[in-house]
């Protein structure tokens, strides 16, 4: 059940926020917390209800773990618990993966079934071990198992994110029964963030999206404009859907009186990969940071240190070692394919060269050189990610950077002429309208991603206006009447 579906905003949602918030001011705090809770095993059940087993298993095997862990304090419990969570993960996600290549060194022909990868897995499995780590550390407890299922599976961020830590809900949760007068004012605000939300994902998204389809499906005979054609409108489209379905779970949050974590801070607008990297799915970004990064950045270091080492070596060592594990690792947490690896490469490149420039002190290029190199990069690590396969991405990227392959749409054939250039039929600029709602579509949206500033980042400062209303109203009636259209949502397989 997506949030733009009709089951969702038609049947699930109003009756999960009317029973919940009923249940919130006329039963005691735990009952809230388990209306929540049941609407959100419902709401992951009616996608396949057997996974229900496997995300409560993970949720009281995690507790239990968390339990224990928190009374012996003991590293070889923590160790185990997050053995057991990426073995299990590895298990539904990757198994296939690691079978075809272990196939492929050893000569041998594996005959694989189709890999069925419960929803949400990477998200929840991550938010777990995270927690762990953090009652290992003493900055999360464990006194709540009411607060700690609600929290696994809330609904609002279970299949996509943002991804959440214990400690920055729990308090939250202790204070849901509590009637505050700011109530309505934050539901407001979190159906103004919902709307906003659902136009990027139904209005902006979904419009982009067959034009990005139709260029990677033809992705060895793509021109040059049609490879930088294709490759910007799936930029737009990645953002645009990864972005609203995000703003939607905020607005959600706020809806049930609960503040999440946004996900996107105008990341297009970055001068540089490090910028980047802090404003593009920003929750993914801290968790990779604070629970794999730091890690071995730290133990690197000493190592370093105890060795004396300087200059290339220690850069290379310190920096950029742990940059590229760290990425490598998280393009293989977005899909197990050789794409997502490549994907995380890119980026990795991209972030070393970004911290070997500031290490070197080299003067800071001007903020529109910064932008496009920065952009350049993210560009072709999203033809990684979207790409079926290796052969495919180097297709297209082939075709982005042969300036001399140029060749000009049939419509424009006089022109073509004129100056000497070939032209054919190109099926990404079929006609003069098409191509003129194509670049429409990726000027508008451009200009969107680079200009407007997102609601859910701070939700406090939405003020209630008429203007506020009117562009709820409207992006609401807008995407309703756009349900009907074909969808697909692009991180509903992570």
């Amino acid at each position: 059940m997506l949030f733009s579906s009709h089951e969702f905003l038609f049947g699930f949602l109003p009756v999960a926020l009317i029973a919940f918030h009923l249940a919130r001011k006329y039963l005691p705090n735990k009952a809230a917390l388990g209306v929540l809770t049941l609407f959100s095993f419902f709401f992951y059940g009616w996608w396949n209800p057997p996974y229900l087993a496997l995300l409560g298993g993970s949720i009281i095997g995690n507790f239990l773990l968390a339990r224990w862990l928190s009374e012996r304090q003991d590293s070889t419990v923590l160790y185990l618990g997050v053995t057991l969570n990426l073995a299990v993960l590895g298990y539904f996600k990757y198994r296939n993966f690691f079978l075809d290549n272990i196939g492929y060194l050893t000569g041998t022909d594996w005959e694989l079934e189709a890999l069925f990868v419960p929803l949400a897995i990477s998200f929840f499995t991550f938010q777990q071990i995270a927690f762990l780590v953090d009652v290992k550390d003493g900055r999360a407890h464990v006194d709540n198992p009411t607060g700690y299922v609600a929290f696994v599976a809330l609904f609002p961020q279970l299949i996509a994110g943002p991804i959440v830590l214990y400690r920055e809900i729990e308090e939250q949760f202790a204070e849901i029964g509590i009637a505050g007068a700011n109530l309505l004012s934050k539901f407001a605000r979190g159906l103004f963030v919902f709307a906003i939300g659902l136009f990027k994902k139904i209005a902006l998204a979904d419009s982009i999206a067959p034009y990005a389809d139709t260029a990677f499906a033809k992705a060895n005979s793509l021109t040059f404009l049609e490879a930088w054609a294709g490759a910007g409108a799936y930029s737009l489209q990645l953002y645009f859907d990864f972005s609203g379905y995000s703003d939607m779970a905020v607005g959600l949050g706020l809806m049930l009186g609960l503040t999440l974590p946004f996900n996107f801070d105008v990341p297009f607008r970055s001068t540089s990969m490090i910028v980047f990297w802090k404003r593009w799915h920003i929750t993914m970004t801290r968790f990779f940071m604070m629970y794999l990064y730091s890690s071995i950045s730290l133990a690197v270091m000493r190592w370093s240190a105890a060795r004396d080492l300087s200059g290339l070596p220690a850069f290379a060592a310190t920096i950029a070692m742990p940059i590229f594990v760290t990425f490598l690792l998280s393009g293989l947490w977005h899909g197990a394919a050789w794409t997502f690896v490549a994907f995380g490469g890119v980026n990795a490149i991209g972030l070393t060269v970004n911290h070997a420039w500031r290490e070197a002190k080299f003067p800071r290029p001007p903020a529109f050189i910064g932008w496009f190199l920065t952009m350049l990069t993210v560009v072709i690590s999203f033809v990684y990610f979207r790409a079926a396969s290796l052969a495919d991405a180097h297709a297209v990227l082939t075709a982005m950077f042969s300036p001399h392959h140029l060749i000009l749409p049939n419509w424009l054939s006089g022109l073509a002429a004129a100056f000497g250039v070939p032209w054919r039929t190109l099926e990404l600029f079929a006609s003069g309208a098409y191509t003129v709602r194509l670049a429409v579509w990726i000027i508008l949206l451009s200009c969107v991603a680079l200009i407007r500033r997102n609601p859910a980042a701070h939700p406090d400062d939405i003020k209630p206006t008429w203007t506020i209303a009117l562009l709820t109203a409207g992006a609401l009636l807008i995407s309703i009447a756009l349900l009907d259209r074909p969808q697909a949502f692009i991180y509903f397989q992570f």
